[in-house]
Order: C-alpha cells, then sequence, then structure tokens
C-alpha cells in the first residue's frame, strides 16, 4: 500500500493542473461524475494516503488502497477505476476508490494528524494516544488512520525500531518521554521516506524493513505478523524493548 510521502510525491506531480477545466470525469468509481464535467480544478493537495482534487463546492478523493495505481497521459489495457480528462492531458487511477465530498477538505479532515502537514500536531497525538489507545498495542495504534495519519508498514516498522520499542508494547506501559520520541520519529523518518521515495530507494535504505539482520546487534531479526492489523512486522528482539 502507497504511504503518505509516496501519495505525496504523485500529488505534486499534478500541481501542474491546477487552474485547468475537467473536460470530462470517467471510469467505473460510483461517483457522480457529472458533477466533475466542465469545472475547473482549483487545487490538488493529499491528505495522508488520499489524493485531494479541490473544487467550488466539493471536493474529491482518490485512495489507492493495496494494488492502486496512478498514470498521467498513460493508460492500461483494463479500465481505469476513476479518470480526469483535461484538454490535452489525463489523469487515471486504478484499482481505486472516489469519493465526492461537499465543502472543503480543511473542514472534513483533522490536518493535526497528518505526518507531513505543517499542521501536524505531536502533543495532540500524544494525548489522544493515552487517552483513547491506552490499551491497545502501539504497533496496531501507528496504523490507526485517524490518528497516525500516512503512516503505513514501512513507516510504523522503522520509526518503532529508532525509537526502541516493541510493536507488542501496550500503548499505557510506555513512558510519556519515550512515547513522545515514537511521534518524533514517525516523522522524521516520513520525511526521510518522502525524499528516498524520488529517488526510489526507500527500501533499499531501510535500517530492518525487508532485512533479516539488526544493522547494530546483528541478530537474526523476528519476522511474523504482529497484532490486530496482521501485517508483516520485522523486530530487533534486543534492540527494541517491550515494556511491561
Amino acid at each position: 500500500m502507497p504511504e503518505g510521502p509516496t501519495i505525496l510525491n504523485l500529488k505534486n506531480k499534478l500541481n501542474r493542473y491546477k487552474g485547468k477545466n475537467v473536460v470530462e470525469a470517467t471510469g467505473y468509481a460510483e461517483v457522480d461524475k457529472t458533477l466533475i464535467k466542465d469545472v475547473k480544478l482549483l487545487d490538488v493537495d493529499a491528505y495522508g494516503k488520499n489524493f485531494i482534487f479541490v473544487f467550488k463546492d466539493f471536493f474529491v478523493t482518490v485512495h489507492l488502497g493495496l494494488f492502486g495505481s496512478m498514470l498521467i497521459n498513460k493508460r492500461k489495457k483494463v479500465n481505469a477505476s476513476f479518470a480526469l480528462q483535461f484538454e490535452e492531458a489525463e489523469i487515471n487511477f486504478y484499482i481505486s476508490k472516489a469519493k465526492i465530498i461537499p465543502g472543503k477538505p480543511q473542514d472534513h479532515f483533522n490536518y493535526k494528524t497528518d505526518i507531513l502537514k505543517d499542521e501536524f500536531d505531536g502533543e495532540y497525538v500524544l494525548s489522544t494516544v493515552q487517552e483513547k489507545y491506552a490499551d491497545k498495542m502501539i504497533g496496531d495504534v501507528l496504523m490507526e488512520q485517524d490518528l497516525f495519519t500516512g503512516v503505513g508498514n514501512i513507516i510504523r516498522i522503522e520509526a518503532l525500531y529508532r525509537a526502541k520499542i516493541h510493536p507488542e508494547t501496550i500503548v499505557k506501559n510506555i513512558p510519556e518521554k519515550k512515547l513522545m520520541f515514537l511521534i518524533e520519529s514517525v516523522v522524521n523518518y516520513a520525511y526521510e521516506f518522502l525524499e528516498q521515495s524520488k529517488k526510489d530507494e526507500v527500501k533499499e535504505k531501510t535500517l530492518i524493513y525487508g532485512k533479516k539482520i539488526c544493522p547494530k546487534d546483528k541478530r537474526e531479526l523476528i519476522i511474523e505478523e504482529m497484532g490486530k492489523v496482521k501485517r508483516k512486522t520485522y523486530v530487533c528482539p534486543k534492540c527494541q524493548k517491550k515494556y511491561e
């Protein structure tokens, strides 16, 4: 699944279509595409794992899911799930979900939780984690998109390793300073991911994701599905502490 930084990099490639009129919207997505025909695209944004196309009275979100993809001025042999066509260009999304939402994005989304927004509020996230997710495993909590918007499996694994926390640790057992450091690690690594993804170097430069040996202690990593998220997880049994 594409993570927040990947979506943001793809979104930046779409900025040149701001201010252009959409000639037609097509695809098999179950949205009222007549609303999007012959209207001006005011802005292109991203929120976590969602593309956002802003129009006057509404906006459209596109989520790529696990296997989705986007092509600019190219098409696959299969039908697009959602597409925007301009005078001399087109954007095609495949295996994705589109929604039309009335109003403005900032009235619908909580930008305090988006790890790549200037509005990200670490104190807000910290207090929400402690109050609402105290009895959950931190490895599961990091995948809560309403709280860590844009975090995917790679960011989750790399941030936990950098913060030296075992993913099965229950939130209420983690010291507050350590939890704060984890949140900082999530954001800092997200920006590393953002730069690395421009050169397709993310998986090459991960510390433990996709690896077998801990780069620090040279121990064999534990690699298995953990928690309720059931995603492949990489853990160093020595470096990452499970707080009790």
